[in-house]
């Protein structure tokens, strides 16, 4: 103890008087509340606590304590007001916390809330139904939180064990029902003390016990062990037991009368009736051997039926016929889960069918009983109560509940032993007319798993209980301990109790004054009534031990083994091993036909027991050996602890010791920010676009003459209908070369394109006026094509400002052609700045007028025809611009308007302007409206279809009603300025991709061979609307970066299994770490996410209006919704180039990119892309060599598979057969030393991914992205895969030990290789996922055999194509979906109806109706899922024969018109890796990859796969664990015979055995004479094996 003081008893003599109200759970909800200095009210519990709970809890201020009072005297009271008192250690902003542990999660809410209710503190609760906190974060937010945790032991013990929680952080420790912490028991509570408190030498907290009984378990209170049962406990606890005198308690607590209800048999039951059970019994495990070939499932078949048959048998003799009829349908009614659970057994595979049929003819044989008696088949309906149809015992607990059926304020509590007697009970005196006045229901623990009986479930009866609409509970020990169960005034012990623990506890509840504590006798059992008489005595003992102590002797705590990692503190026990090899084998992974979970064989040696413990198979290590231990459990928990040991050595372990399933990868990012909240995702982050570094420099610091360098735009229109003036490109730095050789398709109206590509002139030199000039001209022509309105004004001004806020340096100006050098057309670019519109008003009155033969009045005046002609007007009338090509001197004002014989041009405008002309008599104009900007970047052409031929638009105008704007500015320059901003932005993007390339090239060189067009394409989304787009690459990058990273993690790890390669795997190729990498090397900056605006074209001349900065970033980029707080975002462009980028859309550019090196350079520049952005991929030849060496283990498995012939179903001979081998042996298959297909497989599933995706990329290159996906998803699919293993006969060569799955392969295998003819309109049986991995572990081992030869693979991957993509082809990705859209677009109505046709199968009735539609199918299937998409399919087929459309087309149809081009393996340029190593064609035995052993040497190097023939064991120890495998009687032995001087004497033994399977036989198996005992008793077993082998008793799991 902390103060070190010796442990002596302890009384404490109180006075009668007390001070505060009664104390009662209950009451602390009355607690007065005091205000505080601070003013607020707070609890104070000391207001109504007892005289004899302050002393007590003084004490515990000054030492660790145990407390000993009885159910009702305020235990948890003490422990608040210690709580308390010891708040200036535990109220925040102190670090320590109060813990309080309950063994039960009904127990944590009730002690929670009475904390809760009677301090001020901050309640936590956390238990099994709670989420358990998995990282030292949660806990340490937790802690943050909370003040007081209250949980089970188990929390506790997981988070101590694992480093989440340490000792030294809790001030106080509080055990409820402490005597749980027994030296010799394995729980919680004692694993606790023993590992983390005795072994803590530097702080320990403050511990206070809390039991209604010191002692606990039979034998514990005898008068020879009681003094050391308590001083163990106190030991453990490192605590002092204190209790009260029984004077300082009569005025709180009452105490029941014990009363004893004796009853006898008057009718004898019928014995045959026992023995026609029993044979039924017999009979269903005769069966076994016949049905069950899987010995696993056929032994715990069989103890599971015992059980049964046993709790059928307990009720027969405790209730009843009627009572055990009722017990068999009860087990009959539930699922397997919940029969396990009502008779307490292990939770492990067994055959339904058995128990059903054995209880089915139980339920039979009682039911004739029941109506040949009274011919009734209810209880309800009996006017007289009998034996046998109820038991003697039960008709006296009737007599008693009638006897006090009229008391007021009736509440009674029977308590029994089993779940089964409980509810069997409960319902029989729910039946019972005489017993109406007692209103039951039945009480069991929630963690029974009985489903009718939930926590929830649970709670509402308690609270019927205490409320009163329940007034009888039948409960099983759930009510005795710590629930908060309203008292009684009646507990009857239905079944004795089984210590004197649960004696006192149940007492406990009879405490309303004049109770009864009542217990049911066979009066001619005198054994019962000494053991009630025991229990008295007991007790009576306990007290005095408490009160004056006899002695000091203890029991020897065992030294607790454990294994403690020094790098974390994690610490795991052996006692806590156990549980933890379970949850490390829980997690292996699993399907429905195998559950991984530790076998345990135990057998004797010199030393004691030892334990040879096999883990499953697709574990690290196979299997363990404990040193001997004098018991089976002791050695079980050294092989447990040494499991735990090696699987942290090898890295299946954390540092925490828990499974690495989760665990970030050390290549990965800190992932503590992966976290989106869902404002994020939603409107994605705010980047920066980059603006190409060309566009960048600029020229305003030259002195004189500024050189640029000189492209020629070159157009092809097809057709040629448009004249397009030419135009070139002027720019400081010289263009990369891939630049200078775009060729750009720009797509107008109608199917007509424009093919431009730019022609390099050299340099051009301009001197100041001529810059000056040029940047005039562009800021002209790009304020008419996207700011025209400024011109209606009558001056425009050419600003500077406007050429130096721009970030982006190029001119585009009119050229001319001189054979082989180009000049500036200054003539047009003068003319047009020469316009008036340009010169201030004073500058630009208008001249005399001239004749008019040369001249036309127009609305700004008169103008020359020659100004006139091929210049930019405005009319006012229609606020419209035009180019004015030519003057049409046969029309005029007076001429009819559009061909019509009554209308003129004149007589038009006044009918629709009211515009009177002035001057009708002059020509009218020819002119062509301003175009409309548009993006020409996407496709517009549909199909294949032929470009038509569009004639120009012109209108006839006036002359009078047109301003004349810019001279010169003709038609065919508005032509080009319409093509030249899509041309530029296309320019943009691809100089930023191959920044990105050069960037690249700089870090590796494997990237000059990436063309930067394919860098592009991985930089551009969907959402750009171009005619290429990231996606297809995307789908090829996925796939390969699946398999490299699966392939690296595959050889670094060679002892992790699927479950944890996958995820490793997982969280390299995630989203959140592919965007968190990306963002690391800026890639962000480089993509292009949205559709090019036009109107948001922004360069030299026409600036970005929108100044972004710090403080107006989010204002401008971000708009507050009308009437909702969230924010939307907004697609405006500002001068840093901001734009939204989801991260997923960054993710998936880094897949693209990697699908670009792929394509255009290989496999090693994909490499290198990936170590450059910093995911790990590479890999030594030496682990694929050591790989298909270590293979050779699997070779003694070369007896059970013909290798020639699967050989040649796959195509490949093998180097290493061990590959092949080890690709059929599913996980469920343990007898051959560990190891199976799963690797293979997860490998296998990789490459596949990547070579059918390559197929499909390259085979089907117009598929769009989504089509490419949608046709992998249908292709790389597990179904699909098993229809290749059924086509190769692969499901013949599987080694598995499960009855079940082999059951299903030939369902399935059957299914798919049934003639057409006989499919019908069923869904057929489910495809065993294993069939699909046969092809994937196949695939795996071809892999590696051939050194990661991919040719080899392609080649064996394309002959298992015809079977792919005839299923494939077969189906739609959602035929549910399908026919919604077809049904909908249609106006048909869809009904799907699902219903329950027999046992697990499901009938699907698909019907449409509609406008002369009507059409329906029946789909019967296993599967309901797979009926509906049945279903869907064939009546989706029906009416697309009856020519109904669909919106879009489907799958199906886009293939059948898709153009298919030869496939290819893409960017493969590895060179295989030579595995021909001649140490491997060396037949070696199966070596285990671990087995410990005591002796520190390895054991046998194969498991045999009958135990039979373990040599390593002698055979009394083969046959006594052969018996545990069987469920049969341990042998008995005896020495039959001494022959012989004493120096020469020989011992003949015999040993006698009984089992099951031959209930009407007891064999004797006589060994030969021998000099030892020992050795003949060996011999005796030796023949005892030999004939269960011979006569057939003994099964190996194939059923042979």
């Amino acid at each position: 103890m902390p103060d070190g003081d010796s442990s002596t008893a302890s009384t404490v003599q109180l006075p009668m008087e007390t001070s505060g109200n009664l104390f009662d759970h209950g009451q602390s909800l009355n607690l007065t509340l005091v205000n505080n200095r601070e003013g607020k009210v707070k609890k104070d519990p000391t207001k109504i606590a007892r005289e004899y709970q302050l002393e007590l809890c003084k004490i515990a201020m000054e030492e660790n304590v145990i407390v000993y009072l009885g159910t009702g005297c305020g235990k948890t009271h003490i422990a608040v007001l210690l709580m308390h008192e010891m708040r200036y250690l535990i109220k925040k902003p102190s670090k320590d916390v109060c813990v309080f542990l309950a063994p039960t999660v009904a127990l944590v809410n009730q002690q929670a809330k009475v904390i809760s209710d009677s301090t001020d503190f901050e309640v936590g609760t956390y238990c099994g139904s709670s989420k358990r906190s998995k990282s030292h974060q949660h806990w340490e937010e937790e802690i943050e939180q909370y003040e007081v945790l209250v949980m089970t032991p188990q929390i506790l013990l997981h988070n101590l064990s694992h480093c989440f929680l340490k000792m030294e952080m809790i001030a106080l420790l509080i055990f409820d029902e402490c005597h749980h912490a027994q030296v010799k028991s394995s729980h919680p509570y004692a694993e606790i003390m023993k590992v983390f408190y005795k072994n803590n030498s530097t702080k320990v907290p403050r511990i206070f016990g809390m039991t209604a009984s010191p002692v606990v378990g039979k034998g514990g209170s005898s008068e020879a062990n009681l003094p050391k049962s308590i001083n163990s406990l106190e030991q453990m606890l490192d605590a002092k037991v204190y209790s009260v005198e029984d004077t300082a308690l009569e005025s709180f607590v009452t105490t029941p009368a014990v009363q004893i209800y004796h009853y006898s048999s008057t009718a004898s039951m019928e014995t045959s009736l026992y023995w026609k059970i029993e044979e039924i019994k017999c009979q269903c495990i005769e069966t076994l051997g016949r049905s069950i070939e899987d010995h696993q499932k056929r032994m715990s078949t069989k103890k599971l039926l015992n059980r049964v048959h046993d709790n059928v048998v307990f009720c027969l003799r405790s209730l009843g016929i009627w009572g055990a009829l009722q017990a068999s349908r009860i087990l009959l009614s539930g699922d397997l889960s919940e029969r396990q659970a009502l008779v307490e057994a292990e939770g492990i595979s067994s055959d339904v069918s058995v128990c059903d049929k054995y209880l089915a003819k139980t339920a039979e044989l009682l039911t004739s009983k029941c109506m040949t008696g009274d011919n009734v088949s209810d209880p309800s309906s009996l006017e007289i109560l009998k034996e046998p149809f109820f038991s003697a015992k039960l008709l006296r607990l009737i007599g008693i509940l009638t006897s006090f059926r009229l008391q007021q304020n009736r509440k009674c509590i029977i308590f029994v032993n089993r779940i089964v007697t409980a509810r069997s009970l409960s319902y029989i005196l729910q039946q019972l007319k005489l017993l109406s006045q007692w209103k039951n229901d039945f009480l069991v623990g929630v963690h029974a798993g009985v489903k009718s009986m939930s926590r929830k479930t649970m709670n509402t009866i308690v609270e019927k209980f205490r409320s009163g609409e329940l007034n009888l509970l039948v409960a099983t020990k759930v009510g005795e301990e710590g629930l908060d169960i309203q008292t009684c005034c009646l507990v009857i012990r239905f079944d004795l109790p089984e210590t004197v623990a649960s004696f006192i506890q149940s007492r406990g509840r009879a405490r309303m004054p004049r109770s009864e504590y009542a217990f049911l006798v066979d009066s001619g059992n005198e054994k019962e009534l000494a053991i009630i008489d025991g229990f008295e005595k007991d007790e009576l003992r306990m007290n005095t031990e408490i009160a004056v102590r006899t002695s000091s002797e203890t029991h020897n705590i065992p030294v607790e083994k454990i294994f403690r990692v020094d790098s974390s503190g994690a610490s795991v026990s052996a006692g806590y091993s156990v549980s933890l090899l379970h949850q490390y084998c829980s997690k292996l992974p699993h399907d429905e036909y195998f559950d991984p979970r530790p076998s345990f064989f135990y057998f004797d040696d010199s030393g004691g027991t030892v334990c040879q413990m096999t883990l499953p198979s697709n574990a690290p290590i196979h299997q363990i050996v404990s040193a001997p231990h004098l018991s089976m459990e002791a050695s079980k928990r050294d092989a447990c602890l040494k499991a735990i040991e090696e699987l942290y050595k090898l890295g299946s372990l954390n540092d925490c010791l828990l499974p690495k399933q989760n665990d970030a990868e050390p290549e990965v990012l800190d992932s503590s920010d992966s976290d989106e909240c869902e404002d994020d995702i939603s409107r994605g982050e705010l980047y920066e676009m980059l603006v190409p570094s060309a566009f960048g420099q600029s020229w305003k610091n030259a002195e004189r003459t500024v050189c640029l360098n000189a492209y020629y735009i070159k157009f092809f229109p097809t057709p040629e209908d448009r004249v397009y003036k030419k135009f070139g490109l002027f720019i400081m730095t010289r263009l990369p070369m891939e630049a200078e050789k775009l060729e750009l398709d720009l797509h107008l109206a109608h199917g007509r394109s424009v093919k431009t590509k730019f022609i390099p002139f050299g340099v051009v030199e301009f001197n100041k006026d001529e810059i000056k000039m040029a940047e005039n001209f562009q800021e002209m022509f790009l304020k008419v094509i996207l700011d025209r309105l400024e011109f209606v004004s009558k001056f425009v001004e050419l600003s500077a400002e406007s050429h130096t806020r721009t970030s982006t340096f190029y001119l585009l100006l009119p050229v001319i052609l001189k054979e082989y050098a180009m000049n500036i057309d200054w003539k047009t670019v003068k003319r047009c700045l020469c316009s008036a519109i340009f010169r201030h008003p004073e500058d630009a009155l208008d001249k005399k007028v001239t004749p008019l033969d040369n001249h036309l009045q127009l609305a700004n005046g008169y103008r020359s025809v020659r100004d006139v002609e091929n210049s930019l007007v405005y009319t006012s009338h229609t606020k419209a611009f035009f180019f004015v090509t030519n003057v049409i001197y046969e029309k005029n004002g007076f001429s009819p308007f559009k061909d019509s014989d009554t209308s003129s041009y004149m007589d038009h405008l006044h009918k629709k302007f009211s515009i009177t002309l002035k001057h009708p008599e002059q020509p009218l104009l020819h002119a062509k409206p301003l175009f409309k900007l548009h993006n020409l970047l996407h496709n517009r052409r549909h199909g294949d279809a032929e470009p038509d031929e569009l004639e120009e638009y012109f209108n006839y105008l006036p002359p009078e009603l047109c301003e004349l704007k810019i001279v010169g500015f003709s038609k065919d320059i508005g032509s080009s300025l319409s093509l030249l901003p899509s041309i530029m932005h296309r320019l943009g993007n691809l100089l930023v991709a191959i920044e990105l390339k050069h960037h690249l090239y700089s870090s590796f060189p494997e990237a000059a061979e990436i063309s930067a067009l394919r860098v592009l394409e991985a930089l551009t989304t969907e959402k750009c609307q171009e005619r290429f787009s990231l996606e297809r690459l995307e789908v090829l990058g996925d796939a390969f970066l699946k398999f490299a990273v699966g392939r690296h993690f595959f050889l670094l790890h060679d002892s992790l299994h699927e479950g944890d390669l996958t995820s490793k795997r997982s969280n390299v190729v995630n989203n959140s770490n592919l965007f968190k990498l990306a963002i690391r090397r800026n890639l962000q900056v480089y993509i292009f996410d949205q559709a090019f605006d036009p109107f948001q074209f922004y360069a030299l001349g026409r600036p970005c209006p929108i100044v972004c900065t710090e403080e107006t970033e989010d204002s401008i980029h971000l708009c507050l919704n009308s009437g909702e707080e969230k924010r939307s975002v907004t697609r405006i462009r500002c001068n840093k180039n901001h734009h939204w980028l989801h991260r997923k859309t960054i993710a998936d550019v880094v897949e693209a990119l990697v699908g670009a090196f792929i394509v255009d350079s290989g496999f090693k520049a994909a490499f290198a892309f990936l170590t450059w952005i910093g995911i790990q991929v590479n890999f030594e030849a030496s682990q694929v060599v050591n790989i298909c060496n270590g293979s050779v283990g699997y070779f003694p498995l070369s007896a059970e598979i013909d290798i020639p012939s699967l050989e040649g179903k796959l195509g490949h001979h093998f180097v290493h057969k061990g590959l092949l081998l080890q690709a059929f042996v599913h996980p469920s298959y343990n007898k051959h030393g560990g190891g199976c297909y799963q690797r293979l497989e997860f490998l296998g599933d990789a490459v596949l991914d990547y070579l059918i995706t390559s197929y499909l990329y390259s085979a089907y290159p117009k598929l769009k992205p989504g089509q490419l996906t949608d046709l992998r998803s249908l292709s790389v699919n597990n179904k699909a895969f098993a229809c290749v293993a059924v086509d190769r006969c692969f499901d013949e060569f599987l080694l598995c030990d499960s009855s079940a799955l082999t059951q299903a392969i030939k369902q399935y295998a059957d299914y798919i290789r049934r003639p057409i003819s006989d499919s019908g309109n069923n869904g057929g049986p489910k495809s065993p996922k294993a069939l699909g991995d046969l092809v994937e572990s196949c695939i795996g081992a071809v892999l590696l055999d051939s050194g990661f030869d991919l040719n080899k693979v392609w080649k064996i991957m394309t002959s298992f194509l015809d079977p792919i993509m005839k299923f494939s082809s077969s189906l739609q990705l959602s035929p549910v979906r399908d026919l919604q859209e077809l049904c909908q677009f249609n106006n048909l109505e869809l009904q799907l109806q699902t219903s329950k046709k027999l046992a697990k199968t499901f009938l699907v009735e698909a019907k449409v109706i509609g406008d002369g539609v009507c059409e329906e199918v029946y789909v019967t299937s296993q599967n309901k899922k797979e009926a509906s998409r049945i279903a869907s399919q064939l009546l989706f087929s029906k009416l697309k024969a009856q020519d109904l459309k669909l919106k879009s087309k489907t799958l199906e149809d886009v293939m059948k018109s898709t153009f298919k081009t030869e496939p290819k393996l893409i960017g493969y340029d590895e060179t295989p890796i030579d595995v021909s190593d001649a140490s491997s064609l060396n037949v070696k035995p199966v070596v285990q990859r671990l087995q410990s052993s005591h002796k520190g040497k390895l054991s046998e190097t194969i498991r045999n796969r009958d135990c039979v023939s373990d040599s390593s064991k002698t055979a009394k120890a083969r046959l006594y664990e052969l018996c545990q495998s069987y469920c049969w009687k341990g042998p008995s032995f005896e020495c039959c015979k001494e022959e012989g001087p004493d120096h020469l004497k020989l011992f003949t033994c015999k040993a006698t055995m009984k089992i099951e399977e031959a209930p009407d036989t007891v064999f004797e198996f006589i060994g030969e004479p021998l000099p030892k005992k020992k050795d003949a008793t060996d011999s005796a077993a030796e023949g005892a094996l030999w004939y269960l082998q011979k006569e057939g008793y003994l099964r190996n799991a194939n059923g042979n």
